[in-house]
């Protein structure tokens, strides 16, 4: 498991073992590593040997081999360059699909409940942070673990030519250390205030956008830009304070830099009119000094924001906490079912210290029968459905179906078996075709006939792309509501499930579409289990059964009239 390495509860460095063909490049990284470090070389010897030999000794074709091969050494240098960007680039690519597509499972098959928990704003800046971890192992931190050792090289070839002036950058890679050392508590705590501050922020914009046309209906743009001005009031001195601290790191590499090269500078001369150096030796000892202090500030940088990657495994373990909907050791579910449905003494909540919504509900269905099940709207109808094709996970007591406990096997595929139409149907982006065949290219004749059963041909073909325009989430702005319910009927209805559950499927359909919704119903009546949620007393009276559901007790009912006036 890829998001277990990253887990906060994990070493930091167990993420190393998640970059993809880290094993595979590490001998060629390393070998670039070392090349392009000992080709930096090149111009400190070239330089000194021109102030010592070539001027004084006027040797034109010294000059000229001596060019050539330092030109060579930095081409060389320029392409090892290439390469490791190229290699760490395509790791850096399969680590962020890696885990992406690991984190986006992980919330896919998670509990209802526990997602619901927290916005989607929340969520996806979870999985924002993949970027900032991929930057890390596979950016700044790989790159400055194998750059960092040849510090010692270039302050060993400085001690060679300079004596003790290497003690000066010596000094200053320590100062460079102990600086932004200082600054990174207050970096880490203004970075922890802003991931906190954002979240509220994306999820006031989510749902801002996905809100947009009612907000525009009800002229309440004026209310909403004071919240969000509100919002941004509350992050600007956090974002301030993140963006200083954030530019410590370069800003004191910088000052440390034309510090570290005046001071050689001056005790370089200074040895130089001592006799102890020459004028090329002390070039060289400038120039070492400065590509020295390259690798220590790009080791000092990465350590500054290792708070970041710090943040990001702890919002990522979050998301590996969430509990996943099915166990890892069940079985799949059987494939070819009968259609009971049996709920043994099952309660639910929502979580611990809220109420019931479900109190010792006992209920048998056989297969092929059609019950109706009445409530208000906070009856918790939704809920007993969700239960019903394990969505939902009881509090206490089983969910059979066809005498199958659905906590002992893996229900996450149930397309063909259980079906299920909500009160508002949702489309996604795609054609309509797309949408009733479930993005399933096979599936597409299959889709075609459900549509043309529930009468779709007709209002479909009227626009302007037929089954091939293009909707959205946000269709239901152009699209009559009813007409969505039919495509979403369809879909339900393209693998002929054996189990059909409808959530108020009827409340948002207009008068031809709930005729032909009702016919649908005692089309299907006999040839799969259905299980109806609604108060509509014509629906009421195709059921087999009619339940009430109230104050998390569920009922049968004897008279149908009294129970739809009551609700």
């Amino acid at each position: 498991m890829l998001l277990e390495k990253l887990d906060s509860d994990a070493r930091w460095w167990d993420g190393i073992a998640v970059v993809p063909g880290l094993a595979r490049n590490s001998t060629d990284l390393i070998a670039a590593a070392v090349a392009v470090n000992v080709a930096a070389l090149a111009v400190p010897v070239m330089l000194m040997q021109v102030y010592d030999r070539v001027i004084p000794n006027q040797a034109g074709s010294t000059l000229i081999w001596l060019a050539v091969g330092a030109f060579s050494a930095i081409l060389l240098e320029g392409w090892l360059r290439w390469a490791r960007a190229v290699m760490s680039g395509w790791m850096g690519a399969r680590f962020e699909h890696l885990v992406g597509c690991e984190a986006i499972e992980r919330i896919l098959g998670s509990r209802i409940e526990e997602f619901e928990k927290d916005g989607i704003g929340v969520h996806l800046d979870r999985l924002g942070v993949v970027a900032t971890l991929k930057g890390f192992y596979v950016g700044q931190m790989f790159q400055s673990a194998l750059d960092l050792p040849f510090v010692f090289l270039y302050f060993a070839a400085i001690a060679y030519v300079g004596g003790w002036i290497v003690l000066f950058p010596v000094l200053a890679g320590v100062a460079l250390v102990g600086l932004v050392g200082l600054a990174r508590a207050r970096f880490h705590g203004a970075r922890t205030a802003e991931y906190g501050i954002n979240d509220r922020r994306y999820n006031f914009v989510i749902e801002a956008l996905g809100g947009l046309h009612l907000i525009k209906s009800q002229a309440m743009e004026e209310q909403l830009l004071r919240r969000y001005e509100r919002l941004q009031g509350s992050a600007a001195a956090t974002t301030m304070s993140v963006g200083f601290w954030n530019m410590m790191p370069p800003n004191v590499g910088a000052s440390v830099a034309q510090f570290t090269t005046f001071g050689m500078m001056i005790l370089g001369a200074w040895q130089v009119i001592e006799g102890n150096l020459t004028v090329g030796g002390m070039s060289a000892c400038v120039m070492l000094a400065g590509r020295s202090l390259q690798p220590i500030q790009s080791a000092v940088s990465m350590w500054f924001r290792f708070s970041d990657v710090t943040i990001s495994r702890e919002r990522l373990s979050q998301l590996h906490g969430l509990s996943k909907e099915v166990s890892e050791n069940c079985p799949a579910f059987p494939g070819d079912i009968d259609g009971s449905i049996e709920l043994q003494d099952v309660s639910f909540r929502y979580g611990e210290g809220l109420p019931l919504v479900l109190d010792h509900i006992n209920l048998r269905v056989p297969p092929g029968r059609t019950i109706a099940i009445t409530g208000s709207g906070a009856a918790g109808t939704t809920s007993l459905l969700y239960l019903m094709m394990g969505r939902l996970r009881p509090t206490s007591g089983r969910l059979l179906i066809d005498d199958y406990d659905m906590a002992e096997w893996d229900h996450s595929d149930l397309r063909g078996r259980i079906d299920y139409v909500p009160a508002n149907g949702v489309l996604f982006k795609g054609t309509i075709l797309d949408n009733i065949a479930m993005f399933n290219a096979s599936l597409h004749e299959q889709a075609l006939a459900a549509a043309g059963m529930l009468g779709l041909d007709e209002p479909v073909g009227l626009l302007p792309m037929g089954y091939e325009t293009p909707v959205d989430s946000q269709s239901s702005n152009f699209l009559p509501s009813g007409l969505i319910q039919r495509i979403c009927l369809a879909r339900a209805l393209v693998q002929r499930p054996r189990i059909l559950l409808l959530d108020k499927t009827a409340s948002s359909m207009d008068h031809d579409s709930e005729e032909m919704f009702l016919w649908l119903i005692s089309r299907l009546k006999g040839r799969c289990t259905m299980v109806i949620v609604g108060n509509q007393l014509n629906l009421l009276g195709v059921a087999d059964e009619v339940w009430n559901l109230s104050g998390g007790h569920l009922s049968l009912v004897t008279s149908v009239e009294e129970v739809c006036d009551g609700n």
